[in-house]
């Protein structure tokens, strides 16, 4: 695996400390993202009000 990234970084012609930053930073993002799912907080919903202007109601979603 570490043979065909560094072939990859050959064909992009980067510094080889960049691609393997940019992997190991995407690998931290992973998990960070594992630990920390993140949810919406907020629903929005378009209605008319009874004058027919469109009108964005805001929900708050209870966890």
């Amino acid at each position: 695996m570490i043979k065909g990234i560094q072939e990859f970084i050959y064909l992009l012609e980067v510094d080889a400390f960049w691609g393997y930053l940019i992997i190991v930073l995407l690998i931290l993002l992973g998990i960070i993202k594992c630990l920390y799912p993140w949810q919406p907080k907020w629903k929005s919903k378009k209605a008319k009000d009874k004058n027919g202007n469109e009108v964005t109601i805001y929900y708050h979603i209870e966890e």
